[in-house]
């Protein structure tokens, strides 16, 4: 499943699953990236799974629904948007298609994530790293 072939928009492109897939689960990890596909309201988004801030991977938390950096604390919401910590800004973002059905995802093209600011996307549930909000 998360193989990149012939299918691919441009080379190195890596498939993260067939669209319906990636919409069922909500948030796909996609181990080769590293990155997570998120589905929005608007289609899928691709987010790096570094914390921009020294690079440290990055765990989504199914319990919050938002991405925690377990080494220095930073939190994410679920769209990848800062809200707590030392990073400087949201998760970069990666260059995402869908063709034909299937979700691509590109590594090499890296956009920075969005600035630091007020979100109000709450966590839903307790954080797994046991973080106060």
């Amino acid at each position: 499943m998360l193989a990149g072939g012939d299918e691919a928009p441009r080379p190195g492109w890596i498939r993260a699953g067939s669209a319906d897939e990636i919409a069922s689960r909500r948030v796909t990890f996609v181990g080769e990236i590293p990155a997570y596909v998120v589905t929005t309201t608007e289609g899928p988004i691709a987010l790096y799974a570094r914390s921009p801030h020294l690079g440290e991977p990055v765990r989504f938390c199914a319990s919050s629904g938002w991405f925690e950096d377990p080494q220095h604390g930073t939190m994410f919401d679920g769209l990848g948007r800062y809200e707590l910590g030392p990073a400087p800004r949201g998760l970069d973002r990666l260059a995402l298609h869908v063709v034909a059905g299937d979700v691509w995802v590109d590594p090499n093209n890296i956009s920075i994530g969005p600035p630091r600011g007020v979100h109000g996307l709450r966590p839903s549930g307790p954080f797994c790293r046991g973080s106060a909000y």
